[in-house]
């Protein structure tokens, strides 16, 4: 069976390490006079000095310049950042908007764009997505996605990459645990980007995807094949790459590899990069002594907001967080404030109140799965405002 090359490049100059990552793979694109859209990770308004979650400006803009110089009749870069935020607000504060405009490419702004909807051949989580029409209008899609592990799936890669292509309305809805991986594999089907190129000159660890610390690796990697650019991508930062979901269920619908052993590196040799992330870690013990987690089954959709239930603690008070279901009720009486959060800790709710009517008026419930509505309003919102992200400007709000 025929090798997928990977291309992993050392370099601290991303306009020089693009032009030789892509001599080393076998491209076969018709460049010239063609329409191309970039894909990167434009995620939020930070910088790149201040948190290493985007790509890197110069690494978008060094991908933007290669494709103007090989000929590219237009060059469009586009995404949809998370928290509901604007593109057009996350494209300017974050510093790509410059670049882009510098090296002769257009930014599109995702959330503006006009939509197609597609249906998902043997879609596990959709039958149909929201995509930006522009993907059929252009010619070729470049992926240049950032690395980042990810507390959800692991590792954010070249698939991972193909999330920011559907509304934040829609991707919202299975942002919750291993559905994620699902979900990103059924994007995946329908939205097949002809080269990946992987910003790793400084990566992200620790409690990312937003937060962390930059992790500097001096590499850039490149496939023309996502889920290979991924396993080599993975195996770099320390994970075995079947711990990856996102890796299993493409390697099950062979998506252009059904073996790990199809990969073919090829420039710097994979042993010279090979290291261990942070990983993030799951805070699953409230703080504060006077709240008490009654786990019933908990998905990384709520585990990962324990510490911020209730959202205001009183010392005076002793609360109760019910999350998932069949909780133990034993001591469920002893609490001033019960805090129902999620669809399944409301369902828990109505058992609470069936078994103990009186405690009726101490349930605080919290919808959602997960309740992202809820979890931005009361522990996003503060920051930012604080940072001038909570505007008509940057969420239309």
């Amino acid at each position: 069976m025929e090798k997928v090359k990977v291309g992993l490049v050392r370099t601290t100059d991303p306009y020089e390490g693009v032009r030789r990552l892509v001599s080393l793979l076998p491209l076969q694109l018709k460049i010239t006079g063609a329409s191309v859209l970039v894909k990167p990770n434009l995620c939020s308004p930070f910088r790149p000095e201040d948190v290493a979650s985007n790509t890197h400006p110069d690494v978008v803009g060094a991908v933007v310049r290669w494709l103007r110089e090989e000929g590219a009749k237009k060059v469009l870069v586009g995404d949809e950042p998370v928290w509901g935020l604007r593109s057009r607000f996350a494209h300017e504060k974050s510093g790509v908007q410059a670049v882009v405009k510098r090296e002769g490419g257009r930014l599109i702004h995702f959330d503006e764009e006009a939509r197609v909807v597609k249906k998902v051949p043997h879609g596990r989580v959709f039958d149909t997505l929201s995509l930006p029409k522009v993907l059929d209008e252009v010619d070729l899609l470049v992926n240049v996605p950032k690395m980042k592990v990810n507390m959800m799936c692991q590792a954010t890669l070249a698939i991972k990459n193909l999330l920011g292509l559907i509304p934040f309305q829609q991707r919202k809805k299975f942002h919750r645990g291993m559905d994620l991986a699902y979900g990103l594999v059924d994007i995946a089907k329908l939205v097949q980007p002809q080269l990946s190129i992987i910003d790793a000159i400084f990566a992200l660890e620790g409690m990312s995807a937003h937060t962390g610390s930059a992790k500097r690796l001096d590499l850039m990697i490149g496939s023309l094949v996502p889920l290979a650019a991924d396993i080599v991508g993975s195996r770099i930062m320390g994970f075995n790459p079947m711990e990856i979901v996102t890796t299993q269920l493409a390697l099950k619908d062979k998506m252009g590899l059904e073996k790990l052993d199809q990969i073919e590196i090829v420039g710097e040799p994979v042993e010279s990069f090979v290291t261990t992330f942070d990983r993030p870690f799951p805070r699953l013990v409230h703080p504060s002594p006077n709240v008490e987690v009654f786990p019933g089954g908990i998905c990384p959709g709520c585990a990962g907001r324990i510490p911020k239930i209730p959202p205001k603690v009183d010392p005076a008070k002793r609360y109760a967080v019910v999350l998932g279901r069949r909780v133990n009720l034993n001591r469920i009486k002893e609490f001033d404030e019960i805090w129902c959060f999620g669809d399944c800790g409301i369902e828990e709710g109505r058992r609470i109140v069936k078994r103990h009517p009186a405690l009726k008026a101490k349930i605080k419930n919290v919808a959602g799965c997960p309740p992202l509505e809820w979890w931005a309003e009361h522990t996003l919102k503060a920051e930012l405002v604080e940072r001038g992200w909570w505007s008509q400007d940057a969420m239309g709000k």
